[in-house]
């Protein structure tokens, strides 16, 4: 009986993977695919906006910092006064404390942004063959020669 049945459902394979997949239900499925391409790209953009916004705020953050050493570095042409060092040096160090993070954030940014790129890039190419195929099946008509 097991002998069978494992003939029974390698033939059901292997007739799956013989028979072709009707055009319009390829067509459905690249749409399918086309749709959930688009949610993905789209909720990939939302969130590479709210990191620019985050990486912009650090760099204003360490801007911020920055200018605030140089004033303190611009009080005496001598070095930063005895009085204001404390304040000084907690400043520089929270800025040099700050600048890996910033760095980390620039690099996963860039990395977030090209697996955003690749997303709309595959959307495109799915969007180019469902619209062939589409016209193949004479679903829509274009002219791509701008007639």
């Amino acid at each position: 009986m097991l002998a069978i049945s494992v003939v029974a459902f390698v033939a059901i394979v292997v007739i799956d993977l013989l028979t072709p997949i009707p055009p319009t239900e390829r067509l459905r499925a690249l749409r399918q695919e086309m749709t959930d391409l688009r949610t993905a790209a789209d909720s990939c953009r939302q969130a590479l906006t709210g990191e620019e916004a985050r990486l912009l705020a650090s760099d204003e953050r360490l801007d911020s910092l920055k200018a605030l050493i140089d004033y303190y570095e611009g009080l005496d042409p001598r070095g930063v006064p005895a009085d204001s060092y404390e304040v000084y040096i907690e400043i520089f160090n929270t800025y040099n404390e700050d600048i890996p993070a910033r760095a980390a954030a620039g690099d996963s940014l860039q990395a977030h942004w090209d697996a955003c790129r690749k997303l709309t890039e595959r959307h495109n190419a799915i969007a180019d063959s469902a619209r062939d195929l589409a016209e193949g099946l004479e679903l829509i008509r274009t002219d791509r020669e701008g007639r």
